[in-house]
Formats: C-alpha cells, structure tokens, sequence
C-alpha cells in the first residue's frame, strides 16, 4: 500500500507522490453556536486515475475516499464514501475536486486518509495529525484562511457552498507564472461581542516579503464591514507584477479607532515570469577571475548544490538538471550569476561570507554520507544563520539526543523555534522534528516521538506531558 501523506509543512497542504494522485488540505471553522467543524478538501489529478467508457459516450473515473479521525484506539469519525468525475469523448479530463464537513470537538487527532481508483484497484493511503482548538470566547477569532481558485454567487446548498458563495477550493500555497491573483476566503467571529453589534471596522488585505517584513506597494485593498455574530470574507490580491519569492498574505482588521485588533499571515510562494526575464543569463555572463579563482572545475558542484539551501524552492530542479551535465563552465556562470543577482554591488565578498558558512556547516553537521548544507541543521543554519541559543540534551532519560535552536526574529517573525533530533543514535544526523516556523515541519505531538526512544509512557495529544528526568516541553517553552 502506498503512503499517501506525511506531516503537513506548508500551511497544512501536501502532494501525494504517488497513483493516484491528489492534493489535500483543512481549515478549521465555527458555526454560530461556537461548535468547531473542519473542512476538508481534495483535488484529484485527472491524469493519475482511470476512465471507463459508458454507452452515453462519457468516460467515467470512480473514487473510493475514506476518511478517518481518531484519539487512542478510539475511531471518533469515520466517513467512507465515492467520488464520480465524468468527461465527455469529444472533451478533456479535467481536475476534479471533494469537500467534506465534519463537526468535531476540540482536541489533538490521529487523521487517516484512503483514496482509491475503485477501476484499478490502487491505493494511496496516508496519516497525519490535526489539532482543532479551543473557541475563544474572549477576542476576536478568525477562522483558518484558505486560498481559493474563485468564487461566484449560488443559492445552492452543497458542500462547495458558503454564505451563498460557490467557492472552488484552491489547494497549495504556490502561484505560478499564469495565475494573476490571489483569492481567500477566511471567517471572522466575535466582532459583534468585542466592538458592539453593528459597529464599523475595515479589514485590510496586503503582501509582505518573506525575509525582511515589509509590505510589497501596491498591493493593498481593504473592505468596509459592521460586527456580526459570523462576518464571511472573501477577498482578491492582483499579483500579476508580484516578483518570484517566498512572500505572506496580511490579513489585519481595523476598529473605528484605527487601532489593529486581529492580524493573521499566510504563507505563498509565487513564480513570475516577469522576473525569469530579468534573471542574469548564465550564458552571457562572463565570470569574474576572482571567482573563477575560487570555484575550480573540482569543487563547482559542491558549491552550486550549497546554495540550494538559500534558493528558492523552485530553483531547486533547475539545480540538479544543471548537476546532471558535464557543463563545467555553465555551471560556474549560473553560479557567479546567483551572487550578482544576490548582491549586485559586491558579488564576490558576499559569496566569500557564505563559503566561510558552508565550510562551518560541513564540520559541525556533516554526517558519513551527507554535506552539512544536506542536513536539517546544515540548512537551517545557513538560511537564517546562527541561533540565538541553542540547548543540546544529548542524554536526557528516555528521549532521543535532541537540540532545540530558538532565534530572536526571522524575517518578521519573532521568537521561531527549531526541534531536531536523532534517532539512530550512530551518525551525527539530527533531523527535523518541529518549528513553529510556517513554511517548515509542524508536528503537534513532537514531544511524544521525541519520547519514543524506550517505549516510555506518554500521554498522546498533551503537549505538557512531563517524562522522567525529560524537560524538552520546558525548555521549548522557556529556551
């Protein structure tokens, strides 16, 4: 049976490497009386699933889902149910899509997911954890926000419908070049208990860069709404001209006093071909001695594969098909290239600063068959730098070796933390456990297979479990 999930680490949205295919993704909403329910969506890849030939002259694909939420040994919910999609001979297959609803109570949740070609027989399945918290009856609570493809006015009562809006899920975090606009849509709840029903407030809606902070100008738009008991928003970006990054949507709420009440970041990536065309083109650059001097025909594919930890997620492939050839002097012009995009003024004392991190990377997380930068650590380090503490338990009772990295601030981000371990207690590769970090490994129940190493009794779901001799939630929380 093949795995179709892993442990979700860009905003909650996953890939399924496998056939079928799928994308999927949650957001955890209220109703008026405060009862959390989550809402789950799937996109099937066409391709990835077989069609048989009815006498109408359409294809058919049947899906077999299976949906399963449990605490223990406990099934708390179970949901087993098909999903058609049809084209016509004459036609295309296109994606086609599955939203579930489910009422659950609040709490920490062992979840299973089973797609299956019922025409083939293949399977995927996968497990991960999902954590639906706690309303809070005291502030102002804003739903999770999740991206969408569109949205259009319906008076049908289905489950792509909210508010009478039909809303067509939208299921990564990643804008490519053809995409021209970012759409969400998100929930407010409490406004009319904090400010008063029917009082005023504005909602703003802007992109700000992924490492330093600040917002990107000229993209901002904002709505006028009066406090409700539920206040639906749907709200549209432009980001046609947005450049190739890593970048946050804001979503910040205003009071009639001007002051910030509520502000939530979400996580996206964005590729543009606006900024492909400006790129510097290795094969009219021509190299500068000094870094010829410095990255021989020997040592160019170890220098082009450390920066894959400070590129781009999708420059990742350009990298290695460029690893794959023969092309030496390619590869040292695509490499002075990324320095003088990186640093236009001084190329050359900017890679010489990396280069002395890259060597510390490979003596200090460097392992019998990984270079430093390869590792979680190694990479890490050489994203955001150095940490501002780290605590290292290499012999704590019943937990795997481990260290907690914690930094001050990334990007306008304060107070990030980083858990890695070890769990083959032979090399010296620790690898990611949890951050806080978006973008990064979230693992709720991090301090359970932290504590995995004897088999020790932990309280599945409790981030505050306290083990013999074992300070690892401390220590996270008071670094």
């Amino acid at each position: 049976m093949k795995n179709l999930l892993s442990i979700l680490f860009l905003f909650s949205t996953v890939y399924l490497y496998a056939v079928p295919q799928a994308y999927f993704n949650y957001k955890v909403f209220f109703t008026p009386d405060r009862e959390s329910f989550i809402s789950t969506a799937l996109q099937f890849d066409a391709g990835t699933f077989k069609y048989e030939m009815k006498e109408s002259g359409e294809n058919i694909a049947t899906v077999e889902v299976i949906q399963i939420f449990s605490q223990g040994d406990s099934v708390v919910l179970f949901d087993k149910y098909e999903v058609k999609a049809a084209f016509h001979k004459d036609s295309a297959a296109e994606d086609f899509y599955d939203v579930r609803r489910y009422t659950i109570e609040p709490g920490l949740y062992d979840y299973e997911l089973i797609v299956k070609d019922l025409t083939t027989g293949e399977e995927v399945t996968g497990k991960q954890l999902v954590k639906i918290d706690e309303f809070d009856e005291s502030s102002i609570v804003m739903s999770g926000v999740e991206f969408i493809q569109d949205a259009v006015r319906s008076e049908e009562k289905n489950n792509f419908t909210k508010n009478g809006y039909f809303i067509l899920p939208y299921l990564t975090n990643y804008f490519p070049p053809e995409t021209d606009k970012i759409a969400f849509y998100t929930e407010l709840y409490n406004t009319s208990k904090i400010l008063g029903e029917g009082e005023p407030f504005i909602l703003t809606f802007s992109i700000s860069d992924y490492d330093t902070g600040l917002p990107i100008e000229d993209i901002f738009r904002f709505q006028r709404l009066q406090a409700a008991p539920v206040n639906p928003v749907i709200g549209f970006l432009p980001i046609e001209n947005l450049r190739t990054g890593n970048y946050y949507l804001e979503i910040s709420m205003i009071n009639k006093d001007n002051d910030t009440v509520k502000t939530e970041s979400v996580y996206f990536q964005r590729r543009n071909d606006i900024v492909v065309e400006q790129l510097i083109d290795p094969d009219e650059v021509i190299i500068d001695n000094s870094f010829l001097a410095e990255v021989s025909a020997d040592s160019i594919e170890y220098f082009l594969q450390s920066l894959m930890p400070i590129s781009p997620r999708f420059e990742y492939e350009s990298i290695r098909k460029m690893l794959k050839t023969d092309d030496t002097l390619s590869m040292q012009k695509y490499f002075y290239a990324f320095w003088r995009k990186t640093e236009p003024t001084d190329p050359y004392s900017a890679w010489m600063k990396y280069k002395t991190q890259v060597y510390y990377a490979e003596k200090m997380f460097g392992t019998q068959i990984k270079y430093g930068f390869e590792t979680d650590r190694g990479r890490t380090h050489l994203r955001y730098g150095s940490p501002n503490s780290i605590i290292d338990r290499p012999n704590e009772p019943s937990a795997y070796p481990y260290q907690i990295w914690h930094y001050y601030r990334i990007g306008n981000r304060s107070n990030i933390r980083y858990v890695f371990y070890n769990t083959d207690l032979v090399t010296n590769e620790y690898e990611m456990l949890h951050s806080d970090l978006p973008g990064e490994i979230q693992n709720y129940n991090w301090q359970a297979d932290l504590h995995k190493r004897d088999g020790a009794p932990v309280q599945e779901g409790n981030p505050n479990t306290l083990h013999y001799g074992g300070n690892a939630g401390l220590l996270y929380t008071n670094p």
